[in-house]
């Protein structure tokens, strides 16, 4: 295999390197994506400890300092590709000082992708009927009577 170098550091990688698709809205709603490889070593040493936090809590806490998130939270979604692994996806609901030092970690070295429109890359807004918004106001329309 033709060395590589490691998108976290300034050496290069003699084996596979991990793929990490990351993506995340900005302040403005739009949305962002970044591919970054990685060597084994960079991705145990920067990003194993968070991903395994976020994949292994059931409560809406920030991975990286633990702090509650429930009701505001900067989310960072990744997929991740390890050679001899099966693919896996992760949504991490940082705070949001954690996932401005997650991002910029995951842009370091990294390409980044086209945006490939709405209905990719993380939940997506609910957006509710006509009939629900009408019946938020409480007015029922004849239709659903």
């Amino acid at each position: 295999m033709i060395p590589k170098h490691c998108g976290l550091g300034d050496h290069l990688v003699h084996e596979r390197p991990s793929s990490l698709y990351w993506a995340w809205k900005r302040v403005d709603g739009q949305r962002v994506a970044y591919k970054q490889q990685v060597c084994a070593s960079c991705a145990r040493e920067h990003y194993a400890p968070v991903i395994s936090a976020a994949m292994l809590s059931e409560l809406l806490a920030c991975p990286a300092c633990g702090i509650g998130t429930e009701d505001d939270y900067d989310a960072v979604y990744l997929t991740f590709f390890v050679p001899g692994a099966p693919r896996g996806q992760v949504e991490m609901p940082m705070c949001a000082p954690c996932a401005a030092v997650l991002r910029s970690k995951a842009i370091v070295g990294a390409t980044r992708l086209e945006d490939r429109g709405v209905g990719v890359g993380g939940p997506q807004p609910y957006t509710p009927t006509a009939v629900e918004t009408w019946e938020s106001l409480g007015i029922v329309p004849q239709e659903a009577r």
